[in-house]
């Protein structure tokens, strides 16, 4: 009876002693909660881009934008580099080639392509004949390039052509009436370029998303998803041909086709600068004044073929050198 007494108590003792341990444990331990089966595949799968850039999770750093140099590798330069239609400094990287093609964009067309990669947006720059974009001078794109040191130019969009337009050079807003049935383009400061179809575009918006530059020539050259277009316009035969296009942030181009010349390019329709302009890989892409006005200059001296270098125009695109 004895024998039976102790064993009882042992194990009465043996269970008290569970219970307290178990009690200790769960006062130690976090409250434990079952997550849903969505909440399980994102611990899985890590945040998701909306969750990270939308500051949700502290834990998670925001995404940052990649620099324009490790995007671009092997594009820029401590030091200014010069080629004979090439440069290089810690800011642009520019070159220049011309292609002749037969039977192509037209019988024969010859053009000038400036590939630009630029690590800010603001080093395309424009520029206005007087200096001054409230005036309404005109001059050649050679005098006025030289005027403020441009290393690469092209012609504009002649904004003095027209009483009214939209207008914003360098920053600075001169105009805000957009010429009708007019496409504009613009260039914003984080270095995003659009086009925009008449119509469709609100100024006061614009002006407030930080516009760098804001062109009213036109037409647009590509559609939204950056394919060419058939294009109809009162200007639209063989002509000389000016345009400025757009791959994505920090890597544009300037092209310059020749013309009115059947021996060496008789220049191209809007259609066919429109397929060139896809052909190059552009999203998007925007016609400039065209004609005798289509000039390229290079390092001081005009490197497209121009049947009138002296032709006056209002304005023009321009990169500098490095000081």
């Amino acid at each position: 009876m004895m024998k039976r007494l102790t064993i009882l108590l042992a194990a009465l003792l043996l269970i008290a002693c569970r219970t307290s341990g178990t009690q200790e444990s769960s006062a130690q331990q976090p409250e434990q909660r079952t997550e849903s089966p969505a909440a399980e595949t994102a611990a899985e799968t890590g945040p998701t881009e909306e969750t990270v850039v939308s500051g949700v999770r502290s834990d998670v750093p925001e995404l940052m934008p990649v620099p324009v140099e490790k995007r671009f590798p092997g594009k820029f330069s401590d030091a200014p580099e010069y080629g004979e239609r090439s440069y290089k400094s810690s800011a642009i990287d520019v070159t220049i080639r011309t292609y002749t093609v037969e039977n192509t964009y037209a019988k024969i067309a010859s053009y000038h392509v400036a590939d630009l990669y630029v690590k800010d947006a603001t080093s395309i720059r424009t520029a206005a004949a007087g200096g001054d974009f409230g005036m309404r001078y005109e001059g050649p794109v050679k005098e006025i390039a030289k005027s403020v040191g441009a290393l690469l130019a092209i012609d504009g969009d002649t904004y003095t052509h027209e009483k009214d337009s939209f207008v914003i050079r360098n920053g600075v807003l001169y105009r805000d009436t957009p010429i009708e049935n007019t496409d504009i383009c613009v260039l914003y400061r984080d270095g995003r370029m659009e086009t925009k179809a008449w119509g469709t575009f609100d100024v006061q918006e614009i002006i407030a998303s930080d516009p760098w530059q804001v062109w009213g020539f036109g037409p647009a050259l590509l559609d939204e998803n950056g394919h060419d277009m058939e294009i109809e316009h009162t200007l639209s035969g063989h002509n000389p041909r000016a345009a400025i296009g757009y791959y994505e942030p920090g890597h544009y181009c300037f092209v310059i086709v020749d013309g009115r010349d059947h021996d060496w390019s008789e220049g191209m329709r809007l259609s066919a600068l429109s397929r060139l302009m896809e052909d190059l890989g552009c999203k998007a892409a925007y016609n400039l004044d065209g004609g005798d006005s289509a000039q390229m200059y290079w390092n001081g001296e005009i490197i497209s073929k121009s049947r009138n270098e002296s032709r006056v125009i209002s304005d023009i695109i321009y990169l500098l050198p490095e000081p």
